[in-house]
């Protein structure tokens, strides 16, 4: 059986609609454990694997109500494991938006009840796939704590205190198009420098961005981002590689808290993608939703995510049509006449919107893409 399409089995053994994972398997829970989860499919069925070990076998019926079996768990993976599968299911196959579980008898559910990764039912247990994309641990490494809501005042703002920056790798996601993993770190001055000074410099950023500099100049930029409350910058790499600058703040201390009723807990974000390697649909499409899927998990008190792109910028503001922002209106800064774009949390987990429509996008084989999610309209 090609490991990368299996077909999905009734009760009775009789073929189904078929169901395809990567050709080279799929990863969940890098950040969470020393190496990643493997999921794939075999001769025996679909199977999740730690290193050498199989911690979970499994089957999957997509003949009625779709509906995951797990036929055998690994009692130390029970959670992981099961929400390895899931992962995997929802993002290779995101028009299932709810599927029916089945474990083994002596497994322990309650923690996978208590996340919301399993919701019981009058007719068993299901998942539903807003609710364990918002479980913060497969793709964060583990669940943020919720700071303190303490206030304080930065330049006449009041707003809340905010938590210490983490550092290293905050978010890992295999994307099942690209069959590769997208992650992003907070910058290192020292490491990040080289390709950041180069983006920086590079015209087709510094049109919009208007910092291009010394190497010094830009280990300062750095060193202040990392130093001010307000931001994070974070690199975002491609199976290692680094592609891009993301840039985020809390909005109400920020330029463009005063221009809408901020809440405190808004999060916005810049953005400067320096290697064309990675430019077009098939990237935007993993690093945009993954970037929002990163905010509104570090802190779920985040509502709502901004952005104030130029006005005239058509590119990225067809991206953001795309991605769930609304416009909202005009802003004028003095450097800048900006559009206000705003995302709703609810909108992003209920629409799945970390799911992306790639219709038109054909892999090797000439079959569609995987993992994406067609609409006619956002």
């Amino acid at each position: 059986m090609d490991a990368s399409l299996a077909a999905a089995r009734s009760s009775s053994g009789a073929p189904s609609l078929s169901f395809r994972l990567p050709a080279d398997d799929f990863r969940s829970h890098s950040l969470a454990q020393k190496q990643s989860l493997i999921v794939f499919f075999d001769e025996v069925g679909l199977r999740v694997r730690d290193g050498a070990v199989d911690v979970a076998q499994a089957r999957i019926d997509l003949s009625n109500q779709p509906k995951l079996v797990v036929d055998s768990l690994a009692p130390e993976h029970s959670e992981s494991a099961v929400v390895a599968l899931l992962e995997a299911l929802f993002a290779c196959q995101p028009d299932i938006a709810n599927l029916a579980v089945e474990l083994p008898q002596q497994v322990d559910i309650s923690p996978l009840i208590a996340s919301g990764a399993l919701i019981t039912t009058d007719t068993g247990l299901i998942a539903k796939a807003q609710a364990v994309f918002q479980l913060a641990k497969p793709w964060l490494g583990t669940v943020p704590p919720a700071y303190p809501d303490l206030p304080v005042m930065t330049n006449g703002t009041l707003h809340p205190m905010r938590p210490p920056k983490p550092t290293g790798a905050v978010y890992r996601r295999f994307i099942p198009w690209l069959n590769t993993e997208l992650g992003f770190h907070v910058a290192d001055r020292e490491a990040d420098l080289p390709h950041f000074h180069r983006w920086m410099n590079d015209p087709r950023v510094a049109a919009i961005w208007e910092d291009n500099g010394t190497l010094d100049q830009h280990r300062a930029f750095i060193d202040n981002r990392l130093a001010d409350p307000r931001t994070l910058p974070l690199i975002g790499t491609f199976g290692g590689v680094p592609f891009g600058y993301f840039e985020l703040y809390w909005a109400k201390e920020d330029r463009l808290g005063p221009h809408y009723d901020a809440d405190g807990h808004d999060r916005g974000w810049h953005v400067a993608v320096g290697e064309d390697a990675f430019r077009g649909k098939a990237y935007v499409s993993a690093w945009l939703p993954s970037l929002m899927h990163y905010m509104f998990l570090a802190d779920p008190r985040t509502k709502r995510i901004v952005g104030e792109p130029i006005h005239h910028h058509q590119q990225q503001i067809r991206n953001l049509d795309r991605s769930g922002f609304a416009k909202i209106k005009h802003v004028q800064f003095s450097h800048k006449k900006a559009l206000l774009v705003m995302l709703l949390r609810e909108r992003f987990f209920a629409d799945q919107l970390l799911s992306p429509d790639l219709t038109g996008l054909t892999d090797a084989n000439g079959q569609q893409v995987l993992g994406s999610l067609a609409r006619n309209a956002l």
